[in-house]
């Protein structure tokens, strides 16, 4: 899943509209459309975690997510578009837990 997708899901899941979500999270209800529009790049960590708590996720899964949608843009860029999620998250999960 892309970060736009989770976004509006995990917003939608809540009840929350854009403006209560960038109320919440600190950020600008302009950006939070442009996060779920996906025109612009996904957030530095900081930014997902913010969005995390606001929507009441921990935030250790989130970073998971977060290097899963790194990876996947790299990926793509290389010419690698077909890697699945849950490979992308596995991945993501050895990078963390090894840069420990």
């Amino acid at each position: 899943m892309d970060f736009a997708t989770w976004l509006v899901q995990e917003r939608r899941r809540t009840g929350m509209t854009q403006r209560q979500l960038a109320k919440k999270s600190g950020l600008s209800a302009g950006y939070v459309a442009l996060l779920e529009r996906g025109t612009s790049a996904p957030p530095p960590l900081n930014t997902w975690k913010r969005l995390a708590r606001a929507v009441g996720l921990q935030c250790e899964g989130v970073r998971y997510l977060y290097l899963a949608t790194r990876l996947r843009t790299w990926l793509k860029r290389e010419g690698y578009a077909a890697v699945s999620e849950a490979a992308l998250v596995e991945i993501a999960k050895k990078i963390e837990d090894a840069s420990r």
